[in-house]
């Protein structure tokens, strides 16, 4: 292998004749050499790589060639499955020697002991998931990797899943009969072999919270040890750090609990007294979380627990609390059973967080919140500044951290994204850092064009539904349909499909109509209109014709109401902070920027983003999220977009 990346990557390089279709790009080599010098150098690195980079090819080449133990994290399996089978294949005919590893949570992979047990008795929670289990059956005697994702047919939420994967909280790791052939542990063997880890975020951060526990490296932790870290997608990392090191306490919890439990104990006749006590949980377990659901504030599914407001459900906490410590005391000091001291041990974490649900607990680090999902009711206690978290868990713990993506720069800085994972403060960096916005490849000014209207109402206007209508039934006609409607609420989406899908000439699909991979397709078999909300604004990729006009109706401000984005407002302006433009205003740039990266996958990708938030223009803000987006022309009239369309369409 070259010793050279500029060997590898730079023009007649060993890429280029590896692949015919290869055109050497700078903004590659630049990133693959800052990834280098930062790894060589055990020093901090932020880079915004624009689409088209290659900026996967580019790290994975760094990490590889650099001699250490390296963590890849992915922000999505599916960023983590076009590593599996496009970068790294590339990466060894390029004649690199590195071993890599690739990991999912461990939900992803079949539990040999679980699908044993429910072979033997099949219960099904949803029964038309019993046709499904001939395929499950096939596919269980000859799969290498035991990995789901191999189930193409099965549907994302099959319920029955549950039973043939294992949970933390279900495993009973070295003492399982079938833990030699373990898919699981069978793929940490090969993560502890490898020289390069990939992951996605959750399972990192999942993994980090325990590592940097007090059960970390006696047998918790999932990855092995290792030397750095490189975060893909990095825009996402402070979502997911603040999922993971706060608690989580749910009514599908303590179910799943007295569902375990009870099956169980009842094939221990030794455990009578704990399998009626499981059966008690099961039945009255859901009284707090039905107190602490008629509670809520207003019609909202997400909202903020203030202090006080659990008090009238305390007497029900208190109770849940007391049956589920007599139900870890009857299954207790059973260190030879393992199931059972499993058992014990949930029902242990489980008690530890209900008291953090007692009405007179609070610590100021902590924002508590409820969340009404799927018919359960989900209770957190989330951090609201990961800052100090990933300061203390990861980088006083480690040397090189990486975070990369195509969306981190606000107006083209990246000292935003700095302080919100706890690089830098507002005196400047805290850590060794380096930092780089690399620009993308592709040349936005000739082939794309920002549409921003000269009039529209102000988007809590009662009559801006019906002029997004209107705009869209002039922009649609330019591009023969083929374009994304998206909307930052599910009632403006709704609204205007409603007053648009009868009368439009091309193929309509609705969010929700049917699933995101099946819209997709459609979408990408002939020339559609998608009308859909943020889920589709990241992690969708269509090249091509296909997707010609990207419309975003209003500017992505986060609600304000939304619990983890009021306590951060809160924390900002309690230390004499500006939170509206040190906080929401980047954070809405970015996930418009998101949005517009729908559009541009591929150097020969043409069209057109239409932002119909007046905002853009009317106020002085409005220049932020224009400088955050690539530079490219500004129209404000249709007949303009019709001639920059026709332009990019003949050149």
């Amino acid at each position: 292998m070259p010793e050279n990346l500029r060997d590898l990557l730079g023009p007649g390089g060993a890429l280029s004749r590896a692949l015919s279709a290869y055109e050497p790009r700078k903004s590659q080599l630049q990133m693959a050499e800052k990834v280098e010098e930062a790894l060589a150098g055990g020093r901090a690195l932020v880079v915004e790589a624009g689409t088209g980079t290659g900026k996967t090819l580019a790290y994975l080449l760094s990490a590889a060639r650099s001699g250490h133990k390296i963590v890849v994290s992915t922000a999505t399996k599916t960023l983590q499955e076009q590593l599996l089978e496009k970068d790294v294949p590339l990466l060894q005919q390029l004649g690199v020697k590195a071993r890599f590893a690739f990991l999912k949570g461990r939900q992803n992979y079949l539990c040999l002991l679980r699908y044993e047990q429910f072979y033997k008795a099949p219960t099904f929670a949803v029964r038309e998931e019993a046709a499904l289990f001939e395929r499950i059956n096939d596919w269980a005697k000859d799969t290498q990797t035991g990995d789901r994702a191999e189930l193409l047919e099965l549907p994302e939420n099959l319920a029955s899943w549950r039973d043939l994967s294992a949970s933390a909280d279900q495993c009973i790791g070295q003492k399982c009969a079938h833990y030699d052939n373990c898919f699981v542990f069978r793929m940490r063997r090969q993560a502890a072999d490898a020289d390069v880890i990939i992951v996605n975020h959750h399972l990192f951060f999942a993994d980090l919270a325990l590592r940097s526990s007090s059960a970390g490296d006696t047998g918790s932790a999932v990855l092995p040890r290792y030397d750095a870290v490189i975060f893909d997608e990095a825009h996402a990392v402070e979502e997911v750090v603040t999922e993971h090191f706060g608690s989580q306490l749910s009514s599908f919890r303590v179910s799943e609990l007295a569902r375990d439990a009870l099956k169980i104990a009842q094939s221990r006749p030794r455990l009578l007294h704990a399998a009626g006590l499981a059966g008690q949980l099961a039945r009255e377990g859901n009284d707090f979380f039905d107190a602490a659901a008629a509670l809520a504030p207003g019609q909202s599914d997400r909202w903020s627990i203030l202090p006080g407001a659990l008090k009238p459900a305390e007497p029900q906490r208190k109770k849940l609390a007391e049956l589920v410590r007599a139900l870890g005391a009857a299954v207790g000091g059973d260190d030879e059973d393992d199931e059972v001291s499993l058992l014990d041990r949930r029902c242990t974490a489980l008690g530890s967080e209900l008291e953090l649900f007692a009405d007179d607990v609070r610590d100021d680090k902590l924002i508590h919140w409820a969340e009404s999902r799927a018919d359960h009711l989900f209770l957190h206690a989330s951090p609201i500044d990961v800052a100090a978290i990933l300061q203390d868990k990861l980088y006083d713990r480690i040397g090189p951290v990486v975070f990369t993506s195509a969306t981190l720069a606000v107006g083209g800085a990246l000292d935003y994204f700095e302080k919100r994972v706890g690089l830098a403060d507002e005196r400047g960096p805290l850590f060794p850092l380096d930092s780089a916005v690399l620009a993308s490849p592709f040349d936005y000014e000739t082939h794309a064009a920002l549409y921003l209207p000269k009039q529209m109402p102000d988007p809590q206007d009662p009559a801006f539904v019906q002029a997004v209508a209107d705009e869209l039934r002039k922009l649609l006609p330019i591009t023969g349909g083929r374009a994304f409607a998206l909307f930052t609420s599910l009632r403006n989406m709704r609204a205007v499909h409603a007053l648009l899908a009868p009368e439009l000439p091309y193929q309509v699909l609705l969010q929700g109509d049917q699933t995101k991979a099946q819209l997709l397709k459609r979408f990408r078999e002939k020339p559609s209109v998608l009308f859909a909300s943020q889920s589709f604004w990241e992690g969708v990729d269509v090249a091509g014709e296909a997707l010609s006009l990207v419309v975003i109706d209003k500017l992505p401000f986060a609600p304000p109401g939304e619990p983890l984005v009021a306590a951060r407002i809160d924390r900002m302006r309690t230390a004499g902070e500006d939170a509206f433009f040190g906080y929401q205003v980047p954070q809405a740039a970015l996930a418009l920027k998101q949005g517009f990266g729908r559009l541009i996958r591929s150097a020969s990708d043409r069209g057109i983003v239409a932002v119909l938030d007046a905002r853009m223009t009317r106020k002085g803000y409005g220049r932020i999220f224009v400088e955050s987006l690539p530079r490219c022309r500004v129209l404000r009239d249709p007949a303009d977009a019709l001639a920059f369309w026709k332009q990019a369409k003949a050149g």
